[in-house]
């Protein structure tokens, strides 16, 4: 996907003027919010997340490298009702940091890297109005939205439909149809896929060139009730039509991309003070996937489609303070996860101090290293990386 690279986006004075104007009429709009809101119906929120960023590499040739960056997030949202089961709602996020290539703002439909946009850019993140009754078990959601469904866990991550993680920002442009049933609800995600790519996370070879990839389908049923100890069953079934480019971008032939979810999780409370074990597992099946000479995985054959990890949460050991594990391996055909690279073994240690229900902090250390190389390659890459960092809503 050409229009995915890094480097598409240039600094560019309009854009400047442009981010500074939506900030400041956020940011102006969010200072008025309690005055505003009893005479208008309007309702402000944010959120801002920043922190220190540290990673080292050592490549397959052996050469090392490192990066070291204060990198954060800032979210400006404003919201309203729109009569008795409309709802509208816009968001305002941007990336930014030490190192980044520009402060353009932009409204296009796709996002400029594979994993979201890149330091020093800004979008609207959600742009969309939402239809809900009580009376009935349907609501429907129309524009641009986030969709998250990820493994439950304090190093919460997710296979697929996992927006915006960490610092990033992704996003869902389309619809979203929601179902209610006795102890379980329907989901249906309709997202439209720009020429250059949707506002997702995907990587390549899926690629949206063809008029037939341009919607992605997503059906997925969540259980809404515990089942004793377990409180999170999900599964999800992704369909990508004409968007595999099994042989590489540079050939023509196009095929259907489609990958199967299901997570779970359960929770347990340890003792009377309120610490609690929360186990989860998630796991993906992507059928169809790339050769390995393009995913660079290995020299013949298919790259594989398997993709799985496995957390451990302890909440509370300590009133407010959490850890997390989690281990996963991710075959280097899995190309839908913002959260996880393919061809990656990881294994992660999360800490988190959540001192007031609207502010927290947290310490990530994580190793990734490539499961598969090409006959010929001296040694897997290998990245280490760790991070800390503050979160908070107003």
């Amino acid at each position: 996907m050409t229009g995915r690279s890094i480097d598409r986006v240039l600094p560019h004075p309009g854009r400047h003027r442009q981010a500074r104007a939506v900030v400041v009429a956020l940011a102006t709009a969010l200072a008025a919010s309690a005055a505003q809101a009893e005479e208008t119906g309007w309702r402000f929120s944010g959120d801002i997340r920043a922190g220190y960023f540290d990673s080292e590499r050592k490549a397959r040739n052996g050469t090392q490298s490192d990066s070291r960056a204060l990198r954060g997030r800032l979210r400006l949202a404003a919201e309203r009702d729109l009569g008795d089961h409309l709802h509208f709602r816009t968001r305002f996020a941007g990336r930014y940091g030490q190192h980044q290539t520009g402060h353009g703002f932009q409204l296009h439909g796709y996002a400029t890297t594979s994993t979201g946009m890149e330091l020093g850019e800004s979008t609207l993140d959600e742009f969309y109005l939402d239809y809900a009754d009580k009376a009935r078990p349907w609501s429907l959601r129309l524009g641009r939205f986030q969709t998250q469904f990820a493994l439950q866990g304090v190093a919460s991550k997710g296979l697929d439909r996992n927006d915006s993680p960490n610092i990033d920002i992704t996003w869902t442009d389309g619809l979203h149809y929601r179902h209610q049933l006795p102890g379980w609800r329907a989901h249906l995600v309709l997202e439209h896929n720009h020429r250059e790519g949707p506002g997702s996370a995907v990587r390549t070879p899926l690629d949206f060139s063809e008029d037939a990839s341009r919607v992605t389908i997503f059906a997925g049923l969540e259980a809404t009730e515990p089942l004793g100890p377990v409180v999170q069953r999900m599964i999800g079934v992704t369909w990508m039509p004409a968007a595999l480019a099994s042989d590489g971008t540079a050939f023509s032939r196009r095929e259907d991309y489609i990958t199967l979810v299901g997570r779970m999780a359960a929770s347990w409370r340890l003792t009377e003070a309120g610490l609690r074990l929360v186990p989860g597992f998630e796991i993906g099946y992507a059928p169809n996937t790339p050769r390995a000479t393009v995913t660079g995985s290995g020299n013949t054959g298919d790259a594989g489609g398997l993709a799985w990890q496995a957390a451990l949460s302890l909440y509370d050991i300590a009133p407010g303070h959490n850890l997390g594990l989690v281990h996963a391996r991710i075959d280097a055909g899995w190309l839908l996860s913002g959260d996880f690279r393919g061809n990656d073994a990881l294994s992660e240690i999360r800490y988190q101090w959540r001192f007031t229900p609207q502010w927290s902090m947290e310490a990530r250390y994580r190793l990734r290293e490539e499961i598969d190389i090409p006959a010929g390659v001296l040694r897997p890459r290998e990245d280490r990386d760790f991070y800390i960092r503050i979160s908070g809503r107003f």
